[in-house]
């Protein structure tokens, strides 16, 4: 009896584990707001690499759920801008937003900045290449990589979610494959103005308001180092016209470095022809870019993009305090993918 007993036992235990194993291999959703960002074992079977085209580039590396559907699209989600002192994984931004794109039977996928790998940070090496051009160029890889070799099941389509920084980049990744684009989701990042007048808007707002300055910890306001004192119009065109002489990474403004900075100044007009498909920016009244947002949306339409806007009067650039705004982000996603 106690030979059937155990043999029982193990039988169940065998049935059990690869449930649990399979379980365990899965990213989870979770939403979390304080930072640092907690601490994730992310599976190893949700972990690629692809090698990038620079010689001897550590890979980059993406991460992608199991698919729950067949045949799937791909939602490639891509976080906002990274602060000096708090660099964090994408897989925080992959798990906040996990279960509404599973609800709609879409696929996950996010992909790490350069010198960031799950816990383990080189910030020497992220500051060293973090730019918009270098974000835009692995997303680039990582999608023509998946386009050449694609998974079981994927029917070849994407779909775009862009918050903050990571706005322009879905923008560019909409307009760069029109083919393959099913809808783009834009939040707090569609603005038309140069980033030149961005960035000044931005000043303005913050030193009327209480804005925290991340590099020296003071009223960004009150922060000498940055604004040197009283700091006009003609004292910022001077100093962007020293930046953009001096495309360092060993110097800030503002939170960025030189090199960010002159990257990004060097940015050159949206062409709206090449959007195509559905296409949704939110945008709050309270944040310091609303009128640019208001300018990407008058030329958009003009020239005949389908684009969507919830123009938000009581929300400034924190979306993500907002569940009321997501949630009809994601009811407007779900009625497009019908």
């Amino acid at each position: 009896m106690k030979f059937f007993q155990i043999v029982v036992v193990m039988v169940s235990f065998l049935f059990w584990l690869p449930a649990f194993a399979m379980e365990s291999e899965e990213i989870t959703p979770f939403k979390y707001i304080n930072r640092p960002a907690p601490s994730y074992d992310i599976p190893a079977s949700s972990r690629f690499t692809v090698k990038r085209e620079e010689k001897e580039a550590p890979e980059i590396v993406y991460y992608l759920t199991t698919p729950k559907v067949n045949p799937f699209a791909i939602a490639i989600l891509c976080e906002g801008s990274s602060m000096k002192g708090l660099l964090s994984s994408v897989i925080h931004f992959h798990r906040y937003f996990l279960q509404e794109f599973r609800e709609l039977g879409l696929t996950v996928m996010t992909i790490e900045q350069w010198g960031i790998d799950g816990d383990q940070i080189n910030d020497d090496e992220f500051w060293r290449h973090y730019t918009p051009t270098q974000r835009l160029k692995d997303h680039q890889t990582v999608i023509n990589y998946l386009k050449n070799k694609p998974p079981a099941g994927w029917n070849k389509k994407f779909v775009f979610l862009g918050a903050s920084e990571g706005g322009p980049l879905v923008t560019d990744l909409t307009m760069l494959y029109p083919d393959d684009t099913r809808a783009t989701l834009n939040w707090v990042g569609a603005g038309d103005w140069s980033w030149r007048e961005e960035l000044w808007g931005f000043i303005q707002a913050a030193s009327m308001g209480d804005v925290k300055c991340q590099e020296h910890q003071n009223k960004l306001g009150e922060c000498q180092i940055c604004f040197e004192g009283a700091l006009s119009r003609k004292d910022y065109d001077a100093r962007v016209d020293t930046i953009q002489s001096d495309p360092t990474t060993d110097k800030y403004f503002f939170g960025m470095t030189h090199l960010y900075l002159v990257d990004v100044f060097k940015r050159p007009p949206y062409d709206y022809r090449k959007i195509h498909t559905p296409f949704l920016v939110v945008a709050g009244v309270q944040d310091h870019d609303i009128q640019s947002s208001d300018e990407f949306i008058r030329k958009a339409l003009a020239d005949g993009a389908p684009v969507t806007y919830h123009r938000i009067e009581d929300m400034g650039h924190g979306i993500r305090q907002r569940p009321d705004v997501i949630e009809k982000s994601f009811e407007w996603l779900r009625e497009k993918l019908q």
